[in-house]
């Protein structure tokens, strides 16, 4: 008998059409709504990729910033994640958002709608393919769990299946604040679920990540 999956691991694949977007990449959305509807959504994944790469980029030119911070850590595990086979000179050059994308290959990270659900998750930032390194901490080699690859399910449509209009779509102002709070995870290395997982040191690092998000206009 296969093992049911705890309530927070939405289901990914079902349901969901894969949608060529304005930036060539293929994202996941819910399959409800008219044409129109769900290739504006692709688009507006689209979007959040970009603006989280443009992110991305500022932080790796400006290190200054967080190098001496606790923080660091997690903005070099984020880099891993989010920007894989990525490295400085990818992050100066002029073609630097096609060369994150095109660097990737098959580890490209993903971003996709969020499945509708009834238990009040917005968003999602899934760990996947867990592993442990062993890292000095404190003087003392450890072993440390992280995910080396994840999905962020973002919710763009909050009145789908039966909530009302799935045409109706969240402002974008909304859709990037759910997407900086679904990095920050990334950059915590949350690895598992937990009840709550907005505990320190989540909420300075949240802070920090919205403020270099303002610092380079990817939010006012």
């Amino acid at each position: 008998m296969k093992e049911k999956k705890p309530f927070w691991d939405k289901e990914e694949n079902i349901g969901f059409v894969s949608v060529e977007a304005w930036d060539g990449l293929i994202y996941k959305v819910w399959n409800e709504g008219s044409p129109q509807t769900i290739q504006k959504v692709a688009d507006i994944l689209a979007k959040v990729r970009y603006d989280i790469n443009r992110l991305l980029i500022y932080l790796c030119k400006n290190k200054d910033k967080w190098e001496d911070h606790p923080i660091a850590f997690g903005i070099y595990h984020t880099f891993d994640i989010h920007t894989p086979h990525s490295d400085e000179n990818t992050f100066y050059s002029d073609n630097a958002m096609n060369l994150i994308n095109r660097n990737s290959g098959n580890d490209l990270f993903n971003y996709q709608e969020m499945t509708p659900n009834d238990d009040g998750i917005l968003g999602l930032n899934k760990p996947k393919k867990l592993t442990e390194i062993i890292v000095n901490f404190n003087n003392k080699k450890i072993n440390y769990e992280i995910a080396t690859k994840r999905s962020i399910f973002l919710t763009i449509r909050p009145k789908l299946s039966s909530h009302g209009d799935p045409n109706y779509i969240e402002p974008y102002n909304k859709i990037l604040d759910l997407a900086i709070h679904e990095l920050t995870h990334t950059t915590c290395n949350d690895t598992r679920w937990k009840s709550d997982n907005h505990k320190h040191p989540y909420p300075i690092y949240h802070k920090m990540m919205r403020q270099f998000a303002k610092y380079c206009n990817v939010i006012k």
